[in-house]
């Protein structure tokens, strides 16, 4: 996962090729969600959590979804996206990364 953020503005944040590790195929039935915390672990506030991540139709396990653009980042801080997918019996998967936002500057 890769994401770059930016304070006061809605971004998307991606999950792209859900695969079931049994299977070996992708994974485009799941129930993805993804939470936002700060270092202390605690939800950022501006958002109801956890947020659903759609998948993107005809794709191969790609799932998208917003951070709103009145989430309450701070330029600098880290924070840490919690990622969770579910497609039913034996196919769970968790994910978490930092990412730290930046205020978008004029040249």
């Amino acid at each position: 996962m890769k994401c770059v953020v930016y304070v006061g503005n809605t971004n998307v944040i991606e999950l792209s090729g859900l695969k079931s590790a049994v299977e070996g195929t992708f994974v485009n039935d799941a129930s993805v969600t993804v939470t936002v915390k700060d270092k202390d672990g605690a939800n950022v506030s501006g958002q109801s959590w956890p947020a659903a991540m759609a998948y993107v139709a005809s794709s191969d396990g790609l799932y998208r979804g917003i951070l709103e653009d009145d989430l309450a980042l701070v330029d600098g801080e880290t924070y840490f996206a919690h990622v969770d997918a579910d497609a039913g019996d034996n196919r769970i998967g968790h994910w978490e990364f930092h990412f730290v936002p930046k205020t978008r500057r004029g040249s």
